[in-house]
């Protein structure tokens, strides 16, 4: 996904970077890699103020190539690479699917991606009005 450097002063690479483009008011970055190890940050910039601000966590960590975007007023986080493979930095693709609602507190896990695990996974915009199942 997009890298977003300079995020609350710390260089970051790897994160989900999704735009609510109904309402084109707020951006967030999550997940992604530090000097520090990989994260389960989630990240809001108000792009009336284009202020940082701290979102609640993701339930696991997501180093690169997940997708983050904005589905009817929550943040849906999938695939991606995650903790637990073998790889040099413990890491390998995963098929969780998370997703924080507007105004909830916590991110919370929805079922897995019926395809099996994903990376290098994206997003796209679909206009409701455009399917007769909405």
């Amino acid at each position: 996904m997009t890298a977003v450097g300079g995020v609350q002063g710390g260089a970051r690479g790897g994160e989900g970077v999704s735009e609510d483009p109904a309402a084109a008011r707020w951006c967030a970055a999550c997940g992604g890699m530090t000097a520090g190890g990989v994260l389960r940050e989630t990240w809001g910039l108000d792009l009336a103020t284009l202020r940082w601000e701290a979102m609640p966590a993701l339930l696991s960590v997501r180093y690169v190539d997940h997708a983050c975007c904005a589905v009817r007023g929550a943040l849906v986080v999938l695939g991606g690479a995650a903790s637990g493979g073998g790889g040099s930095q413990g890491l390998a693709p995963t098929s969780r699917v998370e997703m924080l609602s507007e105004g909830a507190g916590a991110f919370v896990e929805l079922p897995p991606l019926s395809c099996g695990a994903i990376y290098g996974a994206a997003a796209i915009t679909v206009d409701e009005s455009d399917s007769t199942l909405g």
